[in-house]
């Protein structure tokens, strides 16, 4: 049979093995938010055609090879090729912040950068939209 003392004494130790494992929980949801700032900061700088260009290379499977060279290559302006198949082959005017969302969105984690991507292309569409409709509307 456990003592009183030896029952408080495990109490107290699971209670700070438990606090622990949140403490670490929140710190990881705080390193998430912090990187998904840091995307967010990057993306308003992007223009439309450099966005769908880094979401079609995130949803292709080359994603995975994607390496610290080809960010380099794309802040540099420059096409890259992952296995036979060229991104960014045009002339980005973005190119460091597309490189730049790249390398948060591997910080990230690929599925989490490509769902905020695509909700900003879907902003950045209806907005452009917007704007086109009533430019040409008579007011």
């Amino acid at each position: 049979m456990m003592s009183d003392a030896n029952w408080k004494e495990t109490a107290t130790m699971q209670t700070q093995c438990g606090s622990g494992v949140e403490r670490e929980q929140r710190a990881q949801e705080r390193a998430k938010e912090r990187l998904l700032a840091e995307l967010h900061t990057w993306e308003r700088r992007l223009v439309l055609r450099s966005l769908e260009e880094a979401i079609r290379l995130i949803e292709s499977e080359k994603v995975a090879k994607l390496t610290g060279q080809h960010l380099h290559c794309i802040a540099e302006y420059d096409a890259i090729t992952i296995d036979g198949e060229s991104f960014f082959d045009k002339a980005f005017t973005s190119g460091k912040e597309v490189a730049a969302c790249l390398a948060f969105a591997m910080e990230l984690g690929w599925r989490e950068a490509l769902d905020d991507m695509t909700r900003l292309r879907a902003i950045l569409i209806e907005r452009d939209g917007s704007a086109a409709t009533s430019l040409a509307s008579p007011a």
